[in-house]
């Protein structure tokens, strides 16, 4: 049985005043300016591997001839398409042979995207407005002109899912229309379709290759029907080799037809006739395809050898070993991109979308379950049964590859070719299961996937590729830096939050205020490190500044942005200590690599700008420990001295010696408090002395009541010192005033000039 054409459908049986071909029209339209919305938003190259499908096409606008299967024709990112079919780049080739492509365009790759927290942005390429605005030239032209190719074969994909829901719901003529509608505005179609890769041809011919597969079950091997279904087939083949997958479905669906017409009187006639259809076409298509791929490369598909090897290896030993564990992951990552995942996957919503989907979908499938139960007939269930099979073959196949690699990154667009199978599901199931509230209930349907679609435009995809906004004025920080980048930019403030106390298992937050002074001829990569007060780097953000949308060679001189930016901590010195930021603009390929900063008196600084300063804490807050009872001496209200230990032997001049010093914080001290170590004569005359730090780790303003600060001291002996005894004391002082911290011994009593003797040690002459 025939579809009826979108015309023939009374208006009156919708319940809106529209015929079906005009609504048909409408949602067309609607997918058409969401699609070059989307194409208009997202920069060039930022869908998966954009770069290497428009070389493909490109290559063959420029020489006239399909590139070698076996040869690059991409360096600047990883993966290149040259392995590819080559059917959708024929036709996105074909607007390009107007433009001049060879124009010397190559993207400047950000090599900072893919680092394991958001903090660096979503941009995988650098991106230049004077150049990507419009009007386009060369090679960005080109590259819009293959975009809207996608456009119209989605379009084409939309139709395919009309006819499909139509001869699925021939009663429902509304089913059909909210179908394409969910397809239309499903996020991650619209995506696909705004951007250059041979996903979107497939999305359109393996549906069309399901649409004449259930005509031929019902009508049976009709040789006109399987000239078209064998044509599509073959043409989807030419476009992506994950379209064999899908290719016994249709195999079974002639025989399974010509089953069902079994005592047609001109049923061997049309076997035979069919056959040689059959035979004709895929030797003419995807055998020429096999064909040249081997003449060329020595293999019939020269497109992902692991798998391929993966594959055969496990069936020679028996069986291909699969860690059956990573299913789980990669179902609900596929189903996850399949609604909404944009850029290289690296830019998706909120995890509330995919929650609202399946909703939706769960329900659509409850309610057709419902009505292939109670109310469909014969054809509608084995029709039904037939979309599964359809289903489970388009699925299993890229699920297959990917657990074949221990990866449970299972990508969605592979599965979209299942799109019009969902889309009328859903719709088919909410309308028996919503009864007489259909008639509101399908706008909802609708609505939701156009209202995310629009929203997702302007609330996700717009601000994840935007500069940051140029302020009118400096916005004032707590911290005041004005440091200057060479001629590049000024470090105006910074801000950091926790300012005082940071744990290990939140991350800190840094904000950053520039004002640009000019445009590098490379870009300079941002540095952002946490360091400790040993000079360990506890936490890092590398990344192009703006989060990578603003890179340094395409600065606006005069502009002023600010950024934040989360610093993941690992840190790997012991815990708690203080920390301190660090800021830098380097690129390894210049000389000097590190543009030079100086102060805001002109006085240049090093490489880098320090600024801040917090304690590190551990995860966990451990507890605060009593007081050990074996204390040696108090310093004031800050400090228990625990343990002090000196080296016994003998001691020459010149040397030095370690003094070990266990102290336990009583609270937080003043930034300027200093330890001295000072070694006194027999006569309580000062020989020699050593001031620092009391920690290396934690500074005296970050210390909380209760941390241990165990440290070494090196006593430096000067060259001169003459023979005998000496006793080292310790002494802690203010060094703002010089104002010691009182002394108090073992049993509290104030020791003299509030010094606590550490030790006696001997000098011995000096060797001859």
């Amino acid at each position: 049985m025939n579809t009826p054409a979108p015309s023939s459908v009374p208006a009156r049986s919708l319940h809106i005043r529209l015929s079906a071909r005009q609504w048909l029209g409408l949602i067309l339209l609607g997918h058409l300016l969401l699609a070059l919305a989307y194409s208009l938003i997202i920069p060039p190259w930022e869908a998966h591997d954009e770069w290497a499908h428009y070389r493909y096409a490109a290559s063959i606008a420029e020489n006239h001839a399909l590139p070698d299967p076996g040869q690059r024709l991409t360096t600047e990112f990883q993966f290149d398409e040259a392995s590819q079919p080559p059917l959708y780049y024929l036709l996105t080739a074909a607007p390009m042979l107007l433009v001049e492509t060879q124009d010397g365009y190559a993207p400047q790759i950000n090599p900072f995207v893919s680092g394991d927290t958001a903090q660096t942005g979503v941009n995988m390429a650098v991106h230049d407005p004077k150049i990507e605005t419009y009007p386009w030239r060369g090679t960005l032209l080109a590259l819009h002109l293959g975009r809207f190719v996608s456009i119209l074969i989605s379009l084409l994909a939309l139709l395919v899912t009309f006819q499909i829901a139509r001869f699925l719901s021939p009663a429902r003529p509304e089913v059909a229309l909210i179908s394409t509608a969910i397809q239309a505005f499903a996020p991650q179609f619209i995506f696909l379709s705004a951007v250059i890769t041979n996903d979107i041809l497939v999305i359109a011919l393996e549906p069309l290759l399901l649409y004449f597969s259930l005509r031929l079950i019902e009508e049976g091997p009709r040789p006109r029907l399987t000239f078209y279904a064998s044509l599509i087939a073959g043409l989807a083949i030419l476009t992506k080799y994950l379209a064999f997958a899908v290719l016994p479905l249709a195999v079974l669906a002639f025989l399974w037809g010509a089953w069902r017409h079994r005592r047609s009187p001109h049923l061997l006639r049309q076997l035979i006739i069919s056959l040689l259809i059959f035979a004709g076409l895929m030797l003419a298509t995807a055998g020429g395809l096999l064909w040249r791929n081997l003449q060329l490369t020595g293999a019939w598909i020269p497109r992902d050898p692991v798998s391929q090897q993966s594959l055969i290896t496990g069936l020679q030993n028996g069986g291909p070993t699969i860690t059956w564990s990573l299913l789980p992951r990669a179902l609900v990552g596929g189903f996850d991109t399949y609604w909404a995942s944009f850029g290289w996957g690296n830019l998706s919503p909120g995890k509330w979308v995919y929650e609202a989907w399946l909703v939706v979908i769960l329900i659509g499938l409850a309610g057709l379950a419902l009505w292939l139960k109670t109310r469909a007939a014969a054809r509608a269930r084995r029709l039904a049964f037939f979309l599964l099979l359809f289903v489970i073959a388009a699925v299993s196949f890229p699920l297959l590859r990917e657990l074949l690699h221990d990866s449970p990154y299972l990508r969605g667009r592979y599965l979209l070719a299942t799109l019009p199978v969902a889309a009328w599901s859903i719709a088919q199931g909410w309308a028996y299961v919503s009864k007489r509230f259909w008639k509101w209930l399908r706008w909802g349907l609708i609505i939701w996937p156009a209202g995310l679609s629009i929203g997702l435009l302007f609330f996700l995809l717009i601000p994840a590729y935007a500069s940051p906004p140029a302020l009118a004025s400096s916005p004032r920080q707590p911290i005041a830096i004005n440091a200057r980048f060479d001629d590049a930019a000024e470090l105006l403030s910074a801000d950091i939050w926790p300012a005082d106390e940071v744990h290990a298992s939140k991350g800190l937050a840094v904000t950053l205020t520039w004002r640009i002074l000019g445009q590098t001829p490379r870009p300079y990569t941002l540095a952002i490190h946490l360091v400790g007060a040993g000079g360990q780097t506890c936490g890092s953000v590398l990344t192009y500044p703006g989060h990578g949308n603003a890179a340094t060679t395409v600065w606006q001189p005069g502009h002023t942005f600010q950024e934040t930016y989360w610093l993941a901590l690992h840190p790997e010195l012991p815990l708690p200590a203080s920390g301190r930021l660090l800021v830098a603009l380097f690129n390894p390929d210049a000389d000097p690599a590190y543009l030079p900063v100086y102060d805001s008196q002109g006085n240049y600084a090093g490489d880098s700008v320090h600024f801040g300063s917090l304690r590190i804490s551990p995860e966990q807050k451990p507890p605060a420990p009593q007081p050990a009872s074996a204390v040696k001496a108090t310093f004031g209200d800050l400090l228990l001295l625990k343990e002090a230990h000196l080296l016994p032997e003998l001691q020459r001049p010149g040397g030095v010696f370690p003094v070990w010093l266990a102290w336990q914080a009583l609270a937080p001290g003043p930034a300027d408090l200093t330890l001295s170590l000072q070694l006194l004569d027999q006569n309580k005359a000062w020989v020699a002395g050593d001031d620092g730090e009391i920690s290396d780790i934690l500074l005296p303003q970050h210390w909380r009541r209760g941390d241990a600060l165990d440290t070494v001291r090196w006593f430096p002996l000067p060259e001169t010192i003459p023979p005998g005894h000496y006793a080292l004391v310790a002494a802690l002082y203010r060094a703002s005033d010089l104002s010691r911290l009182p002394v108090l011994d073992a049993r509290g009593q104030p020791l003299p000039n509030n010094v606590y003797p550490l030790g006696e040690i001997t000098i011995a002459a000096p060797s001859k």
